[in-house]
């Protein structure tokens, strides 16, 4: 009987199923039974995923209508050759206790092929082409009773071209299981035929048992490896294989990924989710089935979604880059190269106090600085000089100087000085000790303020990515649009136009994912810069939680404080006390009006204030020659007058006062009470600055904090939106115009929810340094101290904190 004839016979399974489906009307309380047995090509690690994708897709689909059951004998397991697998199809078509066979498996749909006539209803779910593989296609289907099939869409020439665009190549080889060869020995010569048609050099390389023999048929002169589904190797065999390939620095390329491209395999094209959409196709053509449809009716195209993954741990090993626009869409595997370290919030806050260029530069001025108070010690110490003079004269003149002067004479002299007693001088001591400590702490200010800038650098590098997962995510969005709108263009249920719209959109999209991109990459630039790091260096970079215990909000011990207005307005005079206290920019200033007021005493005391000092000097002439050098002395008529030794000293005390200076020093006095009130001003000022952004900051962030959790709700909310709109725009119940309404709504819910999270932490940063009081900077005694003082602060206030609250925390899920 041909195919054609058996067309149009009612199929007597599927009458039986509605005569029991009446019966199950009469009788709710039973459900009809219905048997499915299932068929896999051989062993393999992804047998029971797949077997239990199927019995909870068709159980889901079915619940209420069948009892549906997947008998343990009925579910047959291959020895990955094609003989078997026709084997166990013939058992279960010939079994009584089976009632639709699903052929999990390209050998044993393919066996589907060899049957004229088909007794009960058989689902085949792996059909790789049925022009090659001789199974019928009418309309769409397979025209024949009993009969369902599921075609996969043919895209090796998209792969190759993907393939292309990840690495150039002229000659292509297949890595071919053996016995999918001689099961379908036309499926190389198609394959050829389709890759060929790229402008390729092709070859085959069947895979059987030894992965051994497969590497040594590589040939030498092979550039780029194509693995066709090796599902009948082990998890060890493929590994092996794998790491073949990268040692001869193969680019390799698998047509179907079930986690190669994780294990090493260079790249792929199939998304995520190829088996759970296959699953749900067959259970939705036993569910079809079941209800009494024609099995030879139901559809057979399988179109599945493109979803490029790239090994960057292979690429580098195997000396391949990647262009930009391939990189900026893909799914990208081990992007971090191996031995980075982690980097965090809080590390990154302490390489940059330790490592900032910036903030040494600082260090080393303080450091020379801090001599000016050795300098001005100095002048109230003893002041030592020694000294040598040689002079020499004209001869008549030492020979008439009756021997007091030679005509050349060498002498050393030894100076001292000490100051007694200088108001001014020891002004200056306390002046520039007092500087000195106001230099301190403006180099503790800039460490806070570097402290700062490297958090909010960290978290807008956190925040980049964030966006550009969105972006991309969006971007994968838009392509199953196309996609769809493409099918619609088939059917006739949607014009070129719409096609044309999508494609623009698509290029929009790349446009924002290459900025979204290119502001993650100048923020881990600048990151770098902060942390004095190669600007090029990467990291695997930490995410931030809010019940991190290392910040605030993660303490448990925390909450209570802010719940209520009365409770948080009392939390904010305590945060400025404390800010107040500890702040450095007051330090500095009191720092700097303590050295005013001590020169301004000294000012004052110039007026009756002496300055008094000893003197001393010891002079010794060490040598004496020519004219006037010889004899004891000189005489005076009879009288001979002795020669004074060659040794002096003298010493002295002396003081001086300055009397009148033209009114310079009233002037200076003048000065210096006007400065010193200009500071102390100035202090009150950055008093009032430092609480304002202590307070403004903690209500910021209560707005931020509170901004979370509202736009999560917007972001769920605009998803749920997308989803039922998509599936309206999927069966022409609404325009293009309203999906593209819903999917922009959905991109902005999801930057606005990544955009809360960190605007909350970076404001939080800002009110830990506005207060002074970093928390990854505290040691755990400090943290305690610091919470005494808290609940101290709230006991005298009369105001008890409310017991913590056990709500559940905010969780941060930036992946989607």
């Amino acid at each position: 009987m041909s195919w054609g004839a058996k067309l149009g016979q009612a199929p007597i399974w599927a009458i039986g199923l509605i005569l029991l489906s009446a019966v199950a009307a009469a009788q709710p309380e039973e459900l009809p039974v219905v048997r499915i047995g299932v068929i896999v090509d051989g062993p393999w690690e992804q047998n029971e995923t797949v077997r239990r994708l199927t019995i909870d897709e068709v159980t889901t689909l079915t619940e209420g209508e069948f009892d549906v059951r997947f008998p343990a004998e009925a579910y047959l397991i291959g020895d990955w050759s094609y003989q078997t697998a026709r084997d166990n199809l013939e058992r279960l078509l010939r079994s009584p206790d089976v009632d639709i066979i699903i052929t999990w498996g390209i050998l044993v749909s393919h066996a589907v092929c060899c049957y004229a006539d088909l007794p009960k209803p058989v689902v085949a779910a792996a059909v790789i082409d049925p022009v090659l593989q001789g199974l019928p296609n009418k309309g769409g289907a397979s025209g024949v009773p009993n009969l369902s099939y599921v075609e996969f869409e043919n895209k090796i020439d998209r792969e190759i071209a993907i393939f292309r665009q990840i690495v150039s190549f002229s000659r292509l080889d297949f890595l071919i299981n053996t016995n999918f060869v001689e099961a379908i020995p036309e499926l190389p010569g198609r394959t050829f035929q389709l890759a060929a048609q790229t402008g390729l050099e092709v070859g085959m390389i069947p895979v059987g048992d030894s992965v051994e023999e497969a590497l040594t048929a590589i040939p030498d002169d092979a550039e780029a490896l194509y693995l066709w589904p090796l599902f009948h190797l082990s998890s060890d065999q493929r590994q092996r294989l794998i790491h073949g390939l990268k040692e001869r620095r193969l680019p390799s390329f698998t047509a179907l990924d079930l986690g190669e491209v994780a294990e090493g395999v260079l790249a792929s094209a199939t998304s995520n989710d190829f088996f759970p959409r296959l699953a749900r196709r067959v259970a939705l053509n036993i569910q079809r089935i079941m209800l009494g449809e024609n099995a030879g009716l139901l559809p057979v195209r399988f179109s599945y979604r493109e979803r490029t993954k790239i090994n960057m741990a292979t690429a580098r090993a195997i000396g391949v880059s990647p262009r930009w626009e391939i990189l900026r869409e893909a799914e990208l595997l081990h992007t971090e190269e191996s031995g980075l370290g982690t980097m965090s919030l809080e590390r990154a806050v302490n390489e940059a106090i330790e490592a900032n260029l910036d903030l040494a530069v600082r260090r080393r001025a303080v450091a020379a600085a801090a001599q000016e108070i050795a300098v001005a010690r100095a002048a109230y110490r003893p002041q030592l000089g020694l000294s040598a003079l040689g002079v020499q004269i004209d001869d008549d003149r030492a020979a008439a100087s009756f021997g007091s002067q030679a005509e050349r004479t060498t002498s050393g002299s030894l100076t001292l000085s000490q100051l007694l007693f200088s108001d001014p001088g020891l002004a200056n001591i306390r002046i520039q000790e007092e500087l000195q400590r106001s230099r301190e702490e403006e180099l503790e200010a800039l460490r806070l303020d570097i402290a700062l800038e490297a958090a909010s650098t960290y978290l807008n590098l956190l925040r980049a990515k964030s966006l550009v997962r969105i972006q991309r995510s969006n971007l994968e969005v838009t392509r199953s649009n196309l996609e769809l709108a493409r099918i619609r263009r088939t059917i006739g249920a949607a014009n070129p136009a719409e096609v044309f719209r999508w494609e623009s959109q698509i290029a929009t999209d790349r446009k924002s994912l290459v900025e979204a991109q290119a502001s993650q990459d100048a923020a881990e630039i600048v990151l770098n810069r902060l942390l004095h790091r190669s600007l090029e260096q990467g990291f695997v970079y930490a995410e931030v939680e809010l019940d991190d215990p290392g910040l605030i909000t993660g303490q448990e011990r925390f909450e209570g404080y802010t719940e209520t207005p009365a409770r948080f307005r009392l939390f904010r005079d305590f945060m400025v006390q404390e800010g107040l206290t500890v702040a450095p920019e007051l330090r500095q200033l009191d720092a700097a009006i303590k050295a005013q007021e001590r020169l301004l005493t000294s000012l004052r005391r110039s007026f009756w204030a002496p300055t008094v000092a000893l003197e001393g000097s010891l002079e010794e002439i060490l040598s004496r020659g020519g004219a006037g050098s010889a004899g004891p002395g000189f005489s005076i008529g009879d009288l001979m007058l002795p020669r004074a030794d060659d040794s002096s000293w003298s010493i002295g005390v002396g003081a001086s006062l300055s009397l009148y200076s033209g009114g310079s020093r009233r002037a200076e006095v003048i000065q210096a009470e006007e400065e010193l009130t200009q500071l102390t001003l100035q202090f009150d000022a950055v008093a009032e600055a430092i609480a304002t952004r202590i307070r403004a900051g903690l209500q910021i962030a209560r707005a931020s904090f509170e901004g979370i959790e509202l736009s999560l709700q917007a972001s769920e909310a605009a998803r749920k939106s997308l989803d039922l709109v998509s599936d309206a725009y999927a069966r022409g119940a609404v325009s293009i115009l309203d999906l593209l309404d819903a999917q922009n709504a959905a991109v902005s819910g999801d930057q606005l929810y990544a955009n809360a999270i960190y605007d909350f932490f970076v404001d939080l940063m800002e009110i830990q340094r506005a207060a002074n009081r970093f928390d990854f900077f505290l040691s755990a005694a400090e943290r305690d101290l610091w919470y005494e003082r808290l609940e101290d602060y709230f006991d005298r206030a009369g105001v008890r904190r409310s017991e913590a609250r056990h709500d559940p925390p905010i969780r941060l899920e930036m992946e989607r």
